[in-house]
């Protein structure tokens, strides 16, 4: 699947706080699910500027945050240098590069929002080989409709009213990976 560079070209900074957030219940879910204890290594792979990677390394002894954007990298190492936090490499690659770029094992392998962006049979056997026995892999999403409200949820993303603004200005055509 061929990347366009132009794709996010700008967009680093402003992605890092537009993006809604995950659920605030992902950290005690996956230590249970995985049984963390602080040891194990963790890969997210199209982590953009580093949402999932900076919230997830403190559970991990190592964290590797793959992005074929140099932007979005610099965005997510600065996420980091706030928060502290050493243990996160940073490598600028497509997922269709590994193993090559980052190998394994893992015992976690996260898509946050961007699996589909991906050559997805490929990328799942690639990351399938690198996990360590009992490891997992974890599409992330934010997709929330069929999905009942968790109680004291915040204020709900006004999603109808999103699709409204983008149907006005941009238009419903598509032109991600079209370099505009």
């Amino acid at each position: 699947m061929p990347y366009d560079p132009t794709l996010y070209l700008g967009s680093a900074a402003h992605y890092r706080y537009g993006r809604p957030p995950y659920s605030p219940r992902l950290e005690e879910f996956l230590s249970a699910a995985l049984g963390l204890d602080g040891t194990a290594r963790l890969l997210d792979v199209g982590c953009g500027p580093g949402i999932l990677t900076v919230r997830l390394a403190p559970l991990f002894a190592e964290a590797v945050g793959v992005d074929p954007d140099a932007d979005m990298l610099a965005e997510g190492r600065r996420a980091a240098e706030e928060r502290a936090l050493s243990n996160i490499a940073w490598i600028k690659a497509r997922a269709e590069d590994l193993p090559d770029a980052a190998p394994g094992p893992f015992r976690l392998v996260t898509f946050g929002q961007s699996f589909h962006w991906t050559d997805e049979q490929a990328v799942a056997e690639a990351v399938y080989d690198m996990l360590e026995p009992g490891g997992m892999l974890a599409l992330i999403v934010h997709t929330v409709e069929g999905r009942p409200r968790p109680p004291h949820a915040g204020t709900p993303i006004p999603h109808a009213e999103i699709r409204a603004i983008v149907e006005r200005y941009p238009g419903s055509t598509r032109i991600a990976r079209q370099g505009r």
